[in-house]
């Protein structure tokens, strides 16, 4: 591999320019004659600074120097670092400008002047007129590439195109949002759908390419699913080359491409469709409350050639478009009260309490089976947690006679949550969550019975457990904010309910009798749960959900004996259990 210095790379573009100086020498001679006729010995270089200068401003192929080097021809030397020529200085420094818009913009002004200064007056040295440098122009443009392409290693057949001015003037913008948008919201008679609000988003008028890239977002609905978002434009064009050709639209997305030219370009309405929904994969759970469904990004590009003969160019402009479903979402539960439950069991049936789950899409009812199945298996999942309970409840005792008895009540009453995407600016998309839970996060009334006994010391006892946790409060949440108390977080309610032990002694044949411990805590241990609504373990969305677990329980339990004393005796009744772990959504 060969690798150069700093120092040789610059030793190698100075052979390159002397080189390029030598060989628009002789083309430049031929087409100003007057000029090597005045500068005799002194022609070379001139030519060579020309080069040199024009190198320093961004020409670097041979005909873009040829022709840096004819305006000082008709200028003079360096004419570009001259007050009097502060607008050639202007096209120069403009980094927008390509060397070729620079070059074109040189020429045309210079074509302006020596047309408004005419012909040379009676007596006074001739001038060089307009068509004089246009065609002069032109010959040495078209000498210099023969030149190039003599020396190319690979050989070019496109003709070279002339430079035309072809640029956009101005372009008006608007995003008009989906006809009529409507959300759910909740009233005193229920859950009504209402219009949303509007992003208010002031149309835009470009005269200059925007300094930070275009990025929209909208909602809006997919093909043939009702009314779309619409992104207005208007385009004037300073300049054309072709109206066939320029200027151009290109509005790209995942369905595919359209393109409109010349006049058809002018004025368009663009239709945004979203992504229709997503087929569910196989074993694949239906999105959760305020899953956020996927965004089509589309592309709109506005294009011309960028040439002008004054001005920096407006050029090419490309908007990003995020497009969302506006689908909006109603899911509502009517949860009924349950029946008492009872240990060991009889040959009752046993039946799950009465629960609707329902689920809405802009007014039409969707599926909702997989919601309705598993709030229907709450009460199977809770019945569960119990029956391990008393399992674990019987091992415990040594005398026989456990029951459980419990009056629950998770999750009990009406919700409603609803969700979509709404546009919050011209480009954010933020997805809203409002809901109306009056719920019973838990209320419960738990008692184990049974007989317990300690050597001939026998008691009947009774750990009991009751306690009530709501779940009321309403849901306004945009994006992630929210009002303190109101977002989707809050609705989670946690508890603790402590065991309370009763111990009754029982006459036996033996004096000894069993009691509890008179200390400030014989028993230890708690009902402890959480519930409300979380996010799911895959991402999509949040689900409903109760947790239920027992602490640790021991009791602290006196042996009294006439004869032999008391004794203070520690018993665990239940390790650390899990009894419900339901979800749903």
């Amino acid at each position: 591999m060969l690798r150069l210095s700093w120092e040789q790379i610059d030793s190698l573009e100075a052979i390159v320019l002397k080189r390029h100086a030598a060989s628009i020498s002789k083309v430049l001679a031929e087409s100003w004659p007057a000029m090597t006729d005045l500068l005799q010995e002194r022609w070379p270089a001139f030519v060579e600074a020309a080069v040199v200068q024009g190198r320093r401003h961004g020409f670097v192929a041979a005909p873009e120097l040829a022709g840096y080097a004819s305006l000082w021809c008709i200028w003079g030397p360096a004419f570009d670092s001259k007050p009097s020529f502060a607008w050639a200085a202007e096209i120069l420094a403009d980094t927008r400008r390509s060397p070729t818009l620079k070059l074109h913009q040189l020429a045309h002004r210079t074509h302006q002047e020596l047309a408004r200064s005419g012909p040379a007056a009676t007596g006074q040295a001739p001038t060089v007129t307009a068509a004089q440098f246009d065609a002069a122009l032109a010959s040495v443009d078209a000498k210099v590439r023969k030149l190039a392409e003599a020396r190319s290693v690979f050989i070019s057949d496109s003709v070279p195109m002339a430079v035309t001015a072809c640029d956009v003037g101005s372009i008006d913008m608007m995003v008009a949002e989906a006809e009529n948008p409507l959300e759910y919201r909740h009233a005193a008679n229920g859950w009504q759908r209402l219009p949303a609000p509007a992003a208010n988003a002031a149309p835009v008028k470009w005269t200059l390419p925007p300094e930070a890239p275009v990025e929209l977002a909208v909602a809006s609905h997919a093909l043939r699913g009702g009314p779309p978002a619409r992104l207005n434009l208007r385009v004037d064009a300073l300049a054309v080359c072709d109206p066939r050709v320029h200027p151009e639209i290109v509005h790209a997305g995942v369905g595919g491409r359209l393109a409109w030219k010349g006049r058809d370009a002018a004025r368009l309405s663009l239709a945004l469709y979203s992504l229709p929904p997503a087929p569910p994969e196989p074993g694949a759970a239906a999105p959760g409350i305020g899953a956020e469904t996927r965004f089509d990004p589309q592309t709109v590009s506005i294009a011309s050639c960028g040439l002008r003969d004054a001005g920096a160019p407006f050029g090419d402009l490309t908007m990003q478009l995020k497009v969302y479903p506006a689908t909006q979402y109603l899911s509502e539960v009517r949860h009924a009260a349950w029946p008492a439950m009872a240990w060991p069991r009889g040959n009752e049936p046993v039946g799950a309490p009465a629960v609707v789950c329902t689920l809405e899409a802009d007014g039409k009812a969707a599926d909702a089976a997989g919601w309705q199945r598993a709030w229907v298996g709450l009460h199977a999942a809770f019945r569960q947690g119990m029956e391990r309970l008393y399992n674990e409840w019987s091992r415990a005792l040594d005398g026989g006679g456990a029951r459980l008895d419990v009056e629950a009540s998770p999750l009990v009453g009406q919700a409603g949550l609803t969700w979509g995407w709404r546009r919050t600016s011209p480009a954010d998309v933020s997805m809203r969550v409002a809901g109306a839970l009056d719920l019973l996060a838990l209320a419960i009334d738990l008692r184990l019975s049974g007989e317990l006994g300690a050597g001939t010391a026998r008691a009947r006892i009774e750990i009991h457990c009751k306690g009530r946790s709501e779940l009321r409060t309403a849901i306004e949440q945009l994006g992630s904010q929210a009002a303190e108390g109101r977002d989707l977080k809050s609705t989670l309610r946690t508890w603790r309910f402590p065991f309370v032990l009763e111990i009754e002694p029982l006459a036996g044949s033996e004096p000894a009798t069993l009691s509890a411990a008179p200390t400030a805590a014989p028993i230890t241990g708690a009902l402890v749960g959480e519930c409300g609504l979380r996010p799911r373990a895959d991402g999509a969305g949040h689900q409903w959900f109760l947790a239920l677990r027992v602490e640790p329980v021991e009791i602290v339990l006196n042996v009294a004996d006439p004869l032999l004393g008391s004794a203070r005796i520690a018993k665990k009744i239940f390790p650390a259990l899990s009894l419900v772990d339901w979800s749903a959504g």
